[in-house]
């Protein structure tokens, strides 16, 4: 076959797989892409969730596929990567994760804000009710070992998980967390105390901080992001903090993939 007569179709990612689910709870449609990385344990896959699949999933299972299991490194993490995203094209749909990672809004919000923001609780209810039953039906997974990884919005949406159903998740990967969102409203939901076994990273990039640009100001993502740490230590959970030097908040996400995937192989590592 020459250049000339060559066929050219669309790549497809190793070992993944791909359906896309319309929720009944938040009437949107959602592409679950899924790879089984390893056997399954006795016991199920352990589950890694990532939101805006669409940005993060390609990276997510190239540094799964290499870290997890490697005969090189001894590396016997077995993981069932679930990124969940949405079937328009696009690497971000903006308005619908404003939608699904936002929390509830106050009584206060205009009928605007709501039209945008506020459903994450009808997400939830996507996650638990209909994408968990699905995957569960597909593969043997491990209820008691499921992780989330989320950038910004989707790190807001983490925490509001956290704070308001603490089992659904065990393992919280939250980069950049948009605690600021409409006066730092998901602390409205921070409960008196957190399950010891419940593991929270924070990572935020050092650029991250202080801005001068009139639709950033006020947020100041690095002092929040090490104060929220510093709270939920304090709750009982398993909280820790990373500052990446030089790293914004475009970058951050892929600073912390691989270290939140190391953390979960010595979590999930077969003795």
């Amino acid at each position: 076959m020459t250049s000339r007569t060559a066929h050219w179709q669309a790549a497809r990612l190793l070992q993944a797989e791909e359906t896309h689910i319309r929720s009944k709870h938040t009437d949107r449609n959602y592409r679950i892409q899924t790879a089984a990385i390893g056997s399954p344990p006795p016991q199920g896959y352990p589950v890694l969730h990532i939101l805006d699949g669409d940005a993060f999933f390609p990276a997510a299972l190239s540094m799964s596929q290499s870290l997890l299991i490697n005969p090189m490194t001894r590396s016997r993490a077995a993981c069932l990567i679930v990124s969940i995203g949405y079937p328009n094209g696009e690497v971000r749909d903006l308005t619908q994760r404003a939608l699904d990672y936002t929390p509830p809004l106050p009584e206060t919000a205009t009928e605007a804000e709501r039209r945008q923001y506020g459903q994450a609780d009808r997400f939830a209810a996507f996650l638990d009710h209909e994408l968990a039953p699905a995957l569960a039906a597909k593969y043997p997974v491990n209820p008691k070992e499921q992780a989330l990884f989320g950038h910004s919005f989707g790190a807001l949406f983490g925490l509001y998980s956290l704070f308001t159903a603490p089992d659904r998740f065990k393992h919280n990967l939250l980069a950049s967390p948009s605690v600021w969102w409409h006066n730092r409203r998901v602390l409205d939901f921070l409960p008196s105390a957190l399950p010891a076994d419940t593991a929270v990273r924070i990572s935020v990039g050092e650029h991250e901080g202080r801005s001068n640009r009139p639709e950033q100001i006020g947020r100041e993502m690095v002092a929040q992001a090490k104060l929220l740490a510093g709270t939920l230590q304090h709750l009982g959970a398993d909280a820790q903090f990373t500052l990446y030097p030089n790293a914004n908040h475009g970058n951050t996400p892929f600073y912390a993939l691989p270290d939140h995937i190391e953390y979960l192989r010595q979590a999930w590592q077969k003795k």
